[in-house]
């Protein structure tokens, strides 16, 4: 978050979209999943502004079009090197069904300094989830928060 920036999460209200975003940020929550479904073009408009407000750059990945040479160039490892506030969201989340991928992703964003990278899984369905999140012998296992989806302001 910009150290210019005289707002804190906690003067935003309650329940708003505002104080959600800002407070992801000072309290270094990284890792999100939300599904297609729930937090739709709208939301995520909303989200991207509030970034925006905040200087943060907003990109989205799709997995699935992640080329063989991935692990050594990839949009997300640009990311990471710039230094750039950046919210990330990953489409095309099926990708991370292949083991390889999603333990080289997670690798990726358990192991670098990440303090400027947030990052939110838009998935397709619970059925998907639970097989990359929930699924003890899946790299990503437990390694993210629901997004919430604040719709006040």
């Amino acid at each position: 978050m910009r150290k210019d920036n005289l707002y804190t999460f906690d003067s935003w209200p309650v329940g708003t979209p505002e104080r959600l975003i800002h407070g992801y940020w000072e309290l270094g929550v990284m890792r999100f999943h939300t599904f297609d479904s729930e937090c739709g073009k709208e939301l995520q408009d909303t989200y991207n502004r509030i970034n925006h407000g905040l200087g943060a750059n907003v990109v989205y990945i799709d997995l699935t079009s992640m080329g063989d040479g991935y692990r050594y160039k990839s949009e997300i490892l640009d990311v990471i090197r710039s230094d750039q506030q950046t919210w990330v969201w990953f489409v095309g989340c099926r990708a991370l069904l292949e083991s390889s991928l999603a333990g080289w992703l997670r690798s990726v964003l358990t192991t670098y300094n990440l303090d400027h990278v947030r990052v939110a899984f838009v998935l397709d369905s619970r059925e998907q989830f639970n097989h990359i999140f929930q699924d003890y012998s899946a790299p990503f296992y437990q390694s993210t928060i629901a997004l919430d989806l604040s719709k006040n302001g």
